[in-house]
């Protein structure tokens, strides 16, 4: 009987070890990937002619006459450094959010933060501000721009829009 009771709990055994291991195997093999927003897909993100058909409801065609001499980026109170790098990153102004933010931090601040300014260490980007931007500007361009050649608007709130149409400023 004792035989027969130590055969059993083998046999018990083993089928248990085998079920763990098929089912860590299945989870193993069929386990999501999580890529970091620095491993993403660059073709995941999407343009701010994207931006401009979903959000002004506006044609393709429309879309990139609008896009096509570059964008202001509106930059409002309740901003953050993070969705300010998030968002240029997510609509292609840069390809590197970490590279970026350590640049806006040690680039040259030549222009003192408005009140409610956004911190990069001990550089600021003024809020209730708007900033050019093109996709042909360099991260060097754009930190500059955002550290240094914002236009600051009185009656911001005037539009709830990310990304407005524009040209270069004269």
């Amino acid at each position: 009987m004792a035989t027969g009771t130590a055969l059993f709990y083998e046999t018990f055994l083993i089928i248990v070890f085998f079920l763990l291991v098929a089912t860590a195997g299945y989870f193993f093999l069929n386990r999501q990937s999580t890529p970091t927003p620095q491993t993403n897909n660059l073709e995941s993100r999407k343009t701010v002619e994207d931006y401009f058909i979903e959000n002004m409801r506006v044609s393709r065609e429309e879309a990139k006459k609008m896009a096509a001499e570059g964008v202001i980026l509106r930059v409002s109170k309740d901003t953050t450094l993070m969705g300010i790098v998030g968002n240029i990153y997510y609509y292609g102004f840069i390809d590197n959010e970490d590279a970026f933010n350590k640049l806006l931090k040690s680039a040259s601040d030549t222009k003192q933060g408005r009140e409610g300014t956004i911190k990069a260490g001990d550089n600021t980007i003024d809020t209730q501000t708007s900033y050019y931007l093109n996709y042909n500007m360099t991260d060097e361009e754009i930190a500059d721009t955002l550290l240094n050649k914002g236009k600051f608007e009185e009656n911001f709130t005037r539009y709830n829009y990310l990304f407005m149409p524009s040209g270069p400023s004269k």
